[in-house]
């Protein structure tokens, strides 16, 4: 059987110290009431000698550091963030770390000011979905020495460990199962700026064409942004352009679920004359109405292994600054996709077999 570390309470370490749990709260916390530099020693040795967990606390304690972790995300609104963020905060808590949510609302200017928050504060450390491709903000965190992990997307230029899904093979699973049913006009609601996550999803978007022979039309490839009002302006391009599309692949659910209110408005029926998968499988994905295909990617455990990674910078144990776990992605199928309109076929000169070939 595995020795799996378990966390130390407060009242544990409180009966090894000959301390009350309050006292060690205020060592660990810095306050609110002062202590004593012989009881503060001593609660520092019962957290050393109960387990590893607690070193970093006793770590950060001894170079002023605070026991708190700071999460930067570009968008509180969008439940993929959530998720996230959920698996970053219970991984923390497991470990005695305390988690604070900074909002930077896509940007850079707004990362940057939490940054030097977090670094007046004495972060123990940072992770960070940056908001765009700027190193800035990574390059300030690494001038301060701050342990830093990012999630979800790299930044060029920023050297630190990253945790991230399989972006190309989400893009490539998602629209090889429209051209499965036999689209051949696909759309692409991608992202307004290029980050890594999404260009590896329209890179997988692009093989998957290659693969099955479809010529690629740039044209069926349109920006959206981060609201939900970008994607239906988008999706509205797509649908109302002279090469109306079959399908679409949104770079996330956002964008896709916009993109179903777009269709209903036009009078388009999804799945019967257009197909749409997304990418996160959030939520509300589920019960959209139709219920949306999508690519579902493991967001709570990419929340738990960033803070994995944080840890073992901050124990002193670096996972390298170069170091990318990628994560697994899956297809999941719902109401929103179904085979190509027989008049599509038609116009195209194709049959129903996904590969193009006559019967």
């Amino acid at each position: 059987m595995g020795s799996e570390r378990r966390v130390v309470t407060r009242d544990e370490i409180a009966a090894a110290a000959g301390v009350s749990a309050a006292t060690v709260s205020y060592v660990v916390n810095n306050g609110p009431r002062p202590v004593s530099p012989r009881t503060r020693s001593k609660v520092l040795h019962a957290i050393d000698s109960l387990g590893y967990k607690p070193n970093a606390i006793a770590r950060n304690l001894r170079m002023h550091r605070s026991t708190t972790i700071g999460l930067i995300i570009p968008d509180i609104n969008n439940p993929y963030f959530a998720q996230v963020a959920r698996g970053v905060e219970q991984m923390a808590s497991e470990n005695g770390l305390t988690t604070v949510l900074c909002h930077s609302s896509y940007s850079v200017e707004g990362e940057l000011r939490y940054v030097d928050v977090l670094q007046s504060e004495r972060a123990a450390g940072v992770i960070w979905f940056p908001a765009t491709n700027s190193p800035e903000p990574g390059k300030r965190m690494t001038e301060f020495g701050m342990p830093l992990v990012i999630l979800d997307r790299s930044v060029p230029g920023v050297p630190a460990p990253a945790v991230v899904a399989n972006n190309f093979l989400g893009g490539l699973l998602a629209t090889g199962h429209l051209i499965e049913l036999g689209h051949r006009t696909i759309g692409y609601i991608a992202r307004s700026t290029d980050l890594s996550h999404s260009s590896e999803r329209l890179r997988g978007y692009q093989a998957a064409l290659a693969n099955f022979g479809i010529e690629r039309d740039d044209s069926l490839i349109v920006r959206g942004g981060f609201k939900l009002e970008d994607g239906y302006q988008a999706a509205k391009q797509l649908l109302e352009g002279p090469h109306r599309p079959s399908g679409i692949f949104a770079y996330n659910d956002f964008m896709a679920l916009a993109a179903l209110r777009a269709a209903y408005e036009l009078g388009i029926h999804v799945p019967g004359d257009l197909s749409v998968v997304g990418f996160d499988d959030i939520p509300e994905a589920a019960f959209a109405c139709p219920s949306l295909t999508t690519i579902a990617q493991a967001k709570h455990e990419m929340g738990r292994q960033g803070v994995a990674f944080l840890l073992e910078i901050i124990n002193q144990n670096p996972p390298g600054t170069s170091r990318s776990e990628s994560l697994p992605v899956e297809l999941v199928v719902r109401e929103s996709t179904g085979p190509v309109p027989p008049a599509d076929n038609h116009l195209k000169g194709l049959s129903s077999d996904p590969r193009g070939a006559r019967p």
